[in-house]
């Protein structure tokens, strides 16, 4: 949660993987709570105020939904049922400000994004017009959204910034080829975390983290690896985790001081180097 006191994780205690229960972990005192269940529930969302908890359910035979839950478990509703029904499945990015980001996940390269109110459900299209089906990325503050612009044509991908309304888009980095994939903002809404795989072809990707400034200064490799699953600002902005899950010496969390861009690997007290390491997040 953005203040640290609680986490939420979507993991099944059942051998066989379903159903699906939505937890919530008190940090201060050590307790895990079940806030919801249902056949498969996708990793959850928390709200820029800490107030909700958004999460995609699936029920294993094509049919999903969109939920919201307060985080002491109260207020447990579906938000998904204005969005047009044609454009389902539809796929949660996040959120900006007390909305969330849902866009289609049917094939084709353009479409509507649409922001739906946690309080009420009410949908509306993000922009406008049609843009294309990226994932939008809102930093904390909610000036810009951060996205992937990939040309088809080219196969060329372009990092690029825009304001809310869809104007002034600004590029801050191009690639040509591979796919950006994932990319999350600092705490100060300054920096851009993302990591670029540069091919999947030979079935050897090589995945490269940059860092860069909101105005697309400072563009820097941060770290070098195979397969990275999470990057993970520090709530100073000062560190960035990076989930490893197939480095040459195994899956491992990476500690970059963004600073000297020293790299450490996290170990945990008493538990084995060999542990793979899944949905790192932060305390303040």
């Amino acid at each position: 949660s953005p203040d640290g006191r609680h986490a939420a994780f979507s993991y099944s205690d059942n051998s066989n993987g379903t159903p699906t229960k939505l937890w919530l972990f008190d940090a201060n005192a050590g307790t895990w709570t079940s806030l919801a269940e249902f056949a498969y529930i996708d990793p959850p969302f928390w709200s820029p105020d800490g107030t909700w908890i958004a999460f995609r359910t699936q029920d294993g035979l094509g049919g999903e939904d969109v939920l919201v839950v307060r985080r002491d478990g109260t207020e447990l509703k579906s938000v998904s049922a204005n969005l047009p029904v044609e454009g389902r499945p539809y796929i949660m990015d996040g959120w900006y400000t007390e909305n969330i980001i849902m866009r289609s996940a049917l094939p084709g390269a353009s479409g509507s994004i649409y922001l739906v109110r946690a309080s009420d459900g009410v949908a509306r299209p993000m922009f406008d017009t049609l843009l294309t089906k990226a994932q939008f990325i809102a930093a904390p503050d909610a000036s810009l959204l951060a996205y992937d612009d990939y040309a088809t044509d080219s196969q060329n991908h372009a990092l690029k910034v825009m304001e809310p309304d869809g104007a002034n888009a600004v590029t801050l980095a191009n690639f040509a080829g591979g796919s950006i994939y994932p990319m999350t903002w600092s705490p100060n809404s300054r920096l851009i975390a993302f990591n670029y795989y540069s091919s999947f072809s030979s079935g050897d990707p090589k995945a490269e983290v940059y860092v860069v400034g909101r105005d697309g200064s400072n563009l820097s490799l941060v770290y070098s690896g195979v397969t990275v699953g999470r990057l993970v600002f520090s709530p100073n902005g000062e560190y960035l985790l990076i989930e490893e899950t197939t480095s040459p010496t195994g899956g491992h969390l990476f500690l970059i001081n963004l600073a000297t861009l020293e790299k450490k690997i996290l170990a945990a007290p008493g538990l084995s180097m060999d542990y793979d390491w899944y949905a790192p997040s932060w305390r303040p």
